[in-house]
């Protein structure tokens, strides 16, 4: 389940974060962003002054039930790694908490990859957004995809699909779409199909053993050798092949995406249409199973043409995959199609080898954070409302006080690392709009120096989440980690936070 916040950062000492290319920032206070309605019943979409989320305008759509919109970003790119293509935005439900039906309502985000070949490939995910029936309250989310390499993309389009159980005006703002950057893939590629790459060692029995659909090993010159795999007719006439694997071995400890990459040769004198499809299964720490679909249905092969063809299932970024328990995928045409070779990995856009600081649901009732001041400052698990599960903290902040968790290093112990990753889910149950609540993460070195990363929601009531990852000094031993949630202002807060969890990626010196 993804609830991220669009935050704003605050301070970064004697450190820098990540490169990210900015894409677009839509704030709705000129025009409708080129935002447009898909389908659905809506009554009315404007830009609204009535109680905007920020500035002078926000985004109002007028809903009976069902509806999805959609924005297309423009890259006119090729990427030589596969990418991360994030997009934030807020959202809020005004009539939500007075409404007949006044429940949690579920949306979803997905994208379309617009290639420059006129091909089209759409990405689900099966994780919602959530916004819950809470008075005057505004949340935050984020979510991604990744773009795959060496295939030039002309658009990426975003659906926000939405389901109302009645009638009520729908608010977006600050939508912010930016590229990200790979750190990880080349050391964390591994093989998952059996047999990898061309087919040239291939034998009929394997293919029984790994195809459906009675695929036929033939023996003639492809661009990667003298082998490939036939897709034949079925008893109904179609031309298909499927492939599916179950419980995959995950030798990285950070999977964000399986990616397969076929190449697809037309044989016959006349053009082809082609459907190449997948989906994986997965479990996420912390918050359970999930998982994501992949379509790709607008491919044409004309006469005797080859092309490369990538297909990515994106895995959550909301906390770490633990378990692939199974993935597929499908090659359906309208005539006889070739295989020339086929390429299966899972991969991460991280850096391999993070080492867990904290890793908290609160299920257990395991309180990691503290005060300095009790008398300001409450700290307690939620058992009647809690954010996820059954169990979360609650922290009840005073003006400009805080809570914390703390790890010191032990003493004669010499840890260096080059990052280090926050996430925590939040929800402000009381907040002020316009006052800061704050959420830092704080890097002692020995010798006395700090590196201070904040992220700040100024947004009132509402649920976010943190989910940052923060450049350290790596020739600088760690004397502490501390993680502060604070009231940053005149005005009390509280917080419910939920599925804790801190990594660093340690650096040899």
């Amino acid at each position: 389940m993804k609830i991220k916040p669009l935050v704003l950062a605050l301070v970064s000492l004697c450190s820098s974060q990540s490169y990210a290319q900015s894409i677009a920032q839509l704030n709705f206070e000129q025009s409708l962003e080129n935002i447009t309605v898909n389908y659905g019943d809506v009554t009315s979409i404007a830009r609204t002054n009535i109680n905007p989320i920020s500035d002078q305008y926000s985004l109002q759509i007028n809903a009976l039930s069902h509806f999805e919109i959609e924005r297309s970003f423009e890259l006119n790119q090729a990427f030589t790694k596969s990418t991360p293509f994030e997009v934030s935005f807020d959202v809020k439900l005004p009539a939500l908490a007075d409404a007949q039906f006044a429940q949690d309502i579920l949306f979803y985000t997905s994208f379309t990859i617009e290639f420059n070949d006129g091909s089209q490939m759409q990405i689900y995910g099966s994780d919602a957004h959530v916004v819950p029936p809470q008075a005057q309250s505004i949340h935050s989310f984020d979510t991604k995809t990744t773009l795959p390499k060496n295939k030039k993309i002309k658009h990426v389009s975003v659906q926000w699909s939405m389901h109302l159980l009645e009638e009520m005006p729908v608010i977006f703002d600050n939508i912010s779409a930016t590229i990200g950057e790979n750190h990880g893939e080349t050391s964390t590629m591994i093989a998952h199909f059996p047999i990898q790459g061309n087919f040239e060692s291939a034998t009929q029995a394997q293919l029984n053993t790994y195809f459906r659909d009675n695929p036929t090993l033939i023996h003639f010159p492809t661009e990667s050798g003298q082998s490939g795999v036939q897709i034949n007719a079925d008893d109904n006439g179609r031309f298909k092949l499927k492939f599916e694997k179950n419980n995959l071995f995950i030798v990285h400890s950070t999977p964000e995406y399986l990616a397969t990459y076929v190449t697809l040769h037309n044989p016959g004198n006349k053009s082809l249409a082609v459907n190449f499809s997948g989906r994986a299964d997965y479990t996420k720490e912390l918050s359970g199973t999930a998982n994501t679909i992949a379509n790709y249905n607008t491919l044409v092969l004309a006469a005797n043409e080859t092309k490369r063809v990538p297909l990515v299932l994106d895995f959550s970024d909301d906390y770490y995959t633990s378990a692939i328990s199974s993935v597929y995928f499908e090659i359906e045409s309208n005539d006889l199609l070739v295989i020339d070779d086929l390429d299966m990995y899972s991969a991460s856009n991280k850096i391999d080898g993070a080492i867990y600081q904290v890793l908290n649901d609160y299920e257990a009732g395991r309180i990691d954070f503290t005060t300095r001041y009790p008398d300001d400052v409450s700290i307690a698990i939620d058992q009647n409302s809690p954010l996820y599960g059954d169990k979360s903290l609650t922290l009840s902040l005073s003006p400009w006080r805080q809570a914390s968790y703390s790890h010191f290093f032990p003493w004669g112990e010499e840890v260096f690392a080059n990052q280090i990753h926050t996430q925590l889910d939040l929800k402000a149950t009381q907040a002020d709009y316009g006052k800061p609540i704050q959420v830092c993460t704080d890097v002692y070195y020995h010798g006395g120096e700090r590196a201070s990363f904040c992220e700040e929601r100024v947004l009132g009531k509402g649920s976010f989440q943190i989910n940052e990852i923060y450049t350290l000094d790596q020739s600088k031993a760690l004397y502490r980690l501390l993680i502060r949630v604070r009231s940053f202002s005149s005005s009390t807060a509280t917080v419910s936070i939920d599925n804790f969890s801190l990594k660093y990626w340690r650096h040899s010196q």
